[in-house]
């Protein structure tokens, strides 16, 4: 039984000089790199413009379910001039807004001369 304690004892001095040490001397927390950031690419087919803004997360409306009747690309134009493109048809999925990922919109040619 004397065995059994001293036992127990040394394990419980290891544990607090562990402790004792690494309150004493603590890792440096290290941040991991920042990735860089994914460059927007243009924005494919017709807008699908929306009245309320992007604001980075999923909003509630499935925006792209306009797109599973046809097999024309689409993207999201929102209020706050912010786009995000659909998934390449026949899937209708709101990608961009699922994953965070914006687009550039397209610049509109003028057809004045």
């Amino acid at each position: 039984m004397q065995k059994l304690e001293r036992t127990i004892g040394i394990v419980c001095a290891i544990i607090l000089l562990i402790v004792v040490v690494e309150s004493v001397h603590p890792k440096k927390y290290v941040p991991p790199p920042a990735e860089p950031p994914v460059p927007e690419m243009d924005c494919i087919g017709d807008p699908i413009a929306v009245d309320f803004p992007y604001t980075g997360g999923v909003n509630d409306p499935w925006t792209c379910k306009v797109q599973c009747d046809g097999s024309k690309p689409r993207y999201i134009l929102y209020s706050n001039t912010k786009a995000t493109q659909c998934d390449i048809p026949p899937s209708c999925l709101d990608y961009g807004e699922d994953h965070g990922i914006t687009c550039k919109v397209p610049v509109l040619r003028s057809t004045k001369k």
